[in-house]
């Protein structure tokens, strides 16, 4: 995504973009032929350039990115997930209007550093965990 302020993830980098962000973290979870993603792109791009100073925005391609996908419970395209201090703190699933996309970023970013209380830890016994 030339020009995006999205960054596309892999399994090979979440850790370091997604785990090890300062910032709180908004995760798309997609796949190439989702029609669904394809309608949500232009709004979760539109989100990440109103929030880039506040919050990272990234997409993973789970076709293409099992292991993290697994590992994070994502069944269903497109899956979106916030993340604070490598936490999961919030998830929608499937097309959602855009308006409550855009509340819950905004929420987010908002909250901050409050969303570390409300997250809780991911456990390492996952398949594929070398």
């Amino acid at each position: 995504m030339n020009g995006s302020n999205i960054i596309e993830v892999e399994d090979a980098t979440w850790g370091q973009q997604v785990e090890s962000s300062g910032k709180p973290v908004v995760v798309m979870f997609y796949s190439p032929a989702c029609p669904y993603c394809k309608a949500m792109e232009p709004y979760f791009e539109e989100y990440a350039r109103e929030y880039k100073t506040s919050a990272v925005f990234a997409r993973i391609d789970i076709s293409a990115n099992p292991w993290t996908a697994e590992r994070y419970g994502v069944q269903g395209t497109p899956t979106f997930k916030f993340f604070c201090h490598g936490r999961p703190v919030w998830e929608q699933v499937g097309q959602i209007y855009p308006s409550i996309l855009k509340n819950a970023v905004r929420d987010m970013v908002q909250y901050g550093e409050e969303c570390i209380r409300k997250s809780t830890p991911i456990g390492q016994d996952i398949t594929g965990y070398v």
